[in-house]
């Protein structure tokens, strides 16, 4: 077991921060992963002070606070199950997955511009598909490296708490990794038993995630959900999330882990639900001028819950003014008091600027050192 360093301050200030014990002081954690990949992709160097440095060293130098997922390794349990992958051409390639009731398969398609890739075919299509993904579902299991955990935090911790990733929350599983948004609703109206089974066997399947995090020790857990409320309407919301979320968030606060789920579209209709949810915070609410509400409508749908990010990307690209980034930034600061891990909504875009980030560090860090 790793003995925690008590000068790892910015992993002390997160883990402070989701046990209420704070004080006011707020942890600026933005993503720049994406900044950091589109550049790695192209072989573009990083902008200077920031030349040859690793992720992690950037991100000392900021100044700031790194959100550090891990994620559980998942295996089958049955011998007869097989995964294959297939080349088709330089951007393409076939996924299969092959069992004793039926194999399903996609393909995905890369492309020259950065890591990002989609899916041309889902691996379900048909009721028989998801019969087969029902199969898959019932035999796959969860490990987590607790040694994983522990190098985490001797050699990056002291960027921030990691943090555990569970599995997209049932009709978000089937609209973003297995069917699409079209299949899945189709799927809900032609074959609603089968899809209802579905999801109760990932009911029962993420139970296991659960379980396999708690005994870990990870103190703070994501639903990965990519909630849009443009997609997910506040009917299906209702039906098919809340009393999930309920279930899980019941189950997890037992153990005194901390949640909060990824609700990155917009989330104006979700707003009146948000409360009844359970979660501890909620990550991503993308604020205007880019996303579909105000810093002070989500404040006063979420009540006390904790806001995980909270800052427009768009402000971040120098077509916007600087002083429009930081009075967004106070802004948050002043409407989360004591429940605030303020980061960017969603990630740094490749337009961003690394200097945008460490003006907000800067700030923060000023803000923190009056307050005590």
């Amino acid at each position: 077991m790793v003995m925690y360093n008590m000068d790892m301050s910015l992993y002390d200030l997160n883990r402070d921060i989701i046990q209420g014990r704070a004080n006011g002081r707020v942890l600026w954690q933005p993503r720049i992963q994406c900044w950091f990949h589109d550049r790695d992709f192209l072989n573009i160097p990083y902008e200077r002070p920031y030349t040859g440095l690793s992720h992690p060293d950037i991100y000392r130098k900021l100044g700031c606070s790194n959100r550090i997922y891990l994620t559980l390794e998942s295996y089958y349990t049955h011998d007869a199950i097989s995964f294959i992958k297939r080349e088709i051409d330089e951007l393409r390639w076939e996924e299969i997955i092959e069992t004793p009731v039926g194999k399903i398969s996609c393909v995905q398609r890369r492309n020259r511009l950065n890591y990002g890739i989609f899916p041309e075919k889902w691996f379900v299509e048909n009721e028989d598909d998801l019969k087969v993904l029902i199969y898959i579902q019932e035999h796959t299991a969860y490990s987590f490296d607790k040694d994983s955990l522990d190098n985490c935090i001797a050699t990056i911790g002291d960027t921030g708490l990691p943090c555990g990733m569970l599995p997209r929350t049932s009709i978000q599983r089937l609209f973003v990794e297995y069917m699409g948004v079209e299949g899945a609703i189709h799927a809900l109206v032609d074959y609603p038993d089968t899809v209802e089974e579905y999801f109760g066997v990932c009911e029962e399947s993420d139970k296991l995630c659960m379980d396999a995090y708690i005994e870990s020790g990870i103190e703070w857990l994501n639903f990965g959900d990519n909630i849009h409320g443009g997609i997910l309407s506040p009917k299906l919301f209702v039906k098919y999330i809340l009393p999930y979320y309920q279930r899980r968030n019941d189950y997890l606060h037992k153990y005194n882990i901390f949640t909060h789920a990824h609700w990155d579209g917009d989330c104006k209709p979700l707003l009146p639900y948000m409360k009844d949810t359970g979660l501890d915070g909620i990550e991503a609410i993308t604020p205007i001028p880019q996303g579909d509400i105000s810093l002070a409508e989500a404040k006063k749908a979420m009540g006390d819950m904790y806001m995980i990010d909270g800052i427009a990307a768009l402000l971040f690209d120098e077509l916007y003014p600087l002083e429009m980034l930081m009075n967004q930034v106070k802004e948050c600061i002043d409407l989360f008091p004591d429940r605030l891990i303020m980061g960017i909504s969603d990630e740094l875009s490749s337009t961003g600027t690394l200097e945008r980030v460490k003006k907000v560090a800067d700030y923060v860090n000023e803000y923190n050192a009056r307050i005590g």
